[in-house]
């Protein structure tokens, strides 16, 4: 394949006036860049061409924090908290779908990706039972759509009333859906057998434990044990909430949670924090030394009423700073155009006034920065000779770019989406003129509008059973807002 004549905007180019430049693909990966792309495609007997003229061409954006088990539940809800939203959105609270609505929500979710130009994402399914039909019908999905991914099955084995504080005093700490945990041997096998096994050729396996205060001390150790013998990347929850903040003040006696997690060896490259929003800047000084990577999710952290992450403190500690845009429930779109937004927004909120570099650090995030999270900074996140053939040509007749004053600025601030003209994965078209050719869209959507009417009724059931229990959930929420903590991270600028 040759594109021709796109701009292509390199992190470390010209990204205001990106360079007009060739792209050579063969076998999945980018063979040449620039006058050389041209030469090697006249030397092969067939060639796909595509005309990027009035193309931006950037590497595929990667979602570097996602859970495919909850896409059949967005825009059902709002104003939640995270320990309130989690009795709604949680696949326990529901009934076991068949291997194939599993398939289904986990190809709506890739759909949507592909779609908003993410072509490489970091799932962490939460798993009503441990077994294979499930994780089969996730990776047959994923296989099925073209996208890029790297999977870490959810896994935690301590009960909600210990994760979360007030809430042993509820009245309802002794119902079975916040008192019980669960019992994970067969999950531990599952994952096991997983792990050593080469599925497809675009998925990757790794570990995820949900958060460091949601496991024993046992499964941490089997966590640390498993990566280090497959040397795989671990994908957790740090301090998503205040209340986690206020937990580990509670429970460690170093009130920490990242201390806890380097007592089991789990801090360092290859650990991979989600949110990392109730950080104390002792504990980031830590993480950046560290060589620890954060996943950035602006919008969920917006939504669930969890604050902002200190992103330049992360930055000026050295930490790794990748994206995600986290549960369809939770968020309601898999668009990274989004959060890089709010990112760059927020980075401009913590800097100086009259400073720069927002928009750079957002698009290097989505970009290179994603790909260091998921161990393949050698693979993807940048257009270079070498790389996975993973490519997003953007329209820059959209109104977005008139005129085209600076691409990276634009895209960062100005693009919705609507502008992903054609995607390209492992040097395969899965999206052309803003369609895809891996899925039936209008399948698609019929399945799960039939399924949403099933789902309905249950999530009427749920509600009406959190009737009961959303008041205290709500009141232990308040009582560990007001626990002191030095420093606030519901406030952009403090003294």
């Amino acid at each position: 394949m040759l594109i021709s004549r796109g701009r292509v905007l390199d992190v470390d180019g010209d990204l205001d006036r990106p360079a007009v430049s060739d792209i050579f693909i063969e076998n999945g990966h980018i063979v040449a860049v620039g006058a050389d792309a041209a030469k090697a495609a006249v030397q092969r007997a067939e060639v796909t061409k595509i005309d990027a003229g009035d193309k931006l061409v950037i590497p595929g954006l990667i979602n570097a924090h996602y859970h495919s088990h909850d896409t059949m539940l967005r825009g059902l809800f709002e104003q939640l908290p995270l320990d309130a939203w989690m009795l709604y959105s949680g696949p326990g609270n529901y009934s076991r779908p068949s291997p194939s609505r599993i398939g289904l929500r986990t190809m709506l979710g890739a759909a949507e990706c592909l779609l908003n130009g993410i072509t490489t994402v970091q799932d962490m399914p939460a798993m009503s039972q441990a077994d294979h039909d499930q994780i089969n019908a996730i990776v047959a999905a994923y296989e099925q759509s073209g996208i890029r991914v790297v999977l870490a099955p959810q896994i935690s084995d301590r009960a909600p009333v210990e994760c979360v504080p007030y809430w042993r005093g509820l009245p309802a700490a002794s119902d079975p859906l916040l008192a019980n945990g669960v019992n994970v041997r067969d999950y531990k096998t599952l994952i096991e057998e997983r792990v050593g096994s080469v599925d497809m050729a675009r998925l990757s396996w790794a570990i995820g434990p949900s958060g460091p205060q949601r496991c024993t001390d046992d499964l941490l150790s089997w966590t640390a044990a498993v990566a280090r013998r497959h040397g795989l990347q671990i994908f957790t929850h740090l301090y998503e909430a205040r209340s986690q903040a206020v937990l580990a003040r509670q429970l460690y006696p170093q009130g920490s949670l990242l201390d806890h997690l380097a007592k089991f060896g789990l801090l360092g490259p290859h650990l991979t924090v989600a949110h990392g929003v109730w950080i104390s800047r002792q504990e980031i000084e830590r993480f950046g030394a560290a060589g620890a990577n954060v996943v950035c999710n602006p919008i969920s952290n917006l939504k669930l009423l969890n604050g902002f992450a200190p992103v330049v403190e992360y930055a000026k500690a050295g930490a790794n700073i990748a994206l995600g845009c986290d549960n369809c429930s939770g968020n309601d779109a898999q668009n990274m155009f989004q959060a890089m937004k709010a990112f760059a927004l927020m980075w401009g909120m913590y800097s100086g006034a009259g400073e720069e570099g927002a928009a750079r650090s957002a698009y290097k995030a989505a970009t290179i920065g994603g790909a260091r999270a998921l161990k393949k900074a050698d693979e993807i996140g940048l257009v270079r000779p070498g790389y996975r053939a993973d490519l997003v040509l953007i329209n820059l007749t959209d109104t977005a770019y008139r005129p085209l004053n600076s691409a990276v600025k634009q895209l960062v601030f100005g693009e919705s989406g609507k502008g992903v003209d054609t995607v390209i994965v492992d040097g395969r078209v899965v999206v052309e003129k803003s369609r895809l050719t891996t899925i039936s869209e209008a399948e698609l959507h019929r399945s799960a509008e039939a399924w949403r009417a099933e789902l309905s009724v249950e999530s009427m059931r749920v509600s009406k059973r959190n009737e009961g229990f959303l008041r205290d959930i709500l009141a232990a929420y308040e009582e560990a807002n007001r626990y002191p903590i030095e420093f606030d991270r519901f406030l952009l600028r403090q003294q």
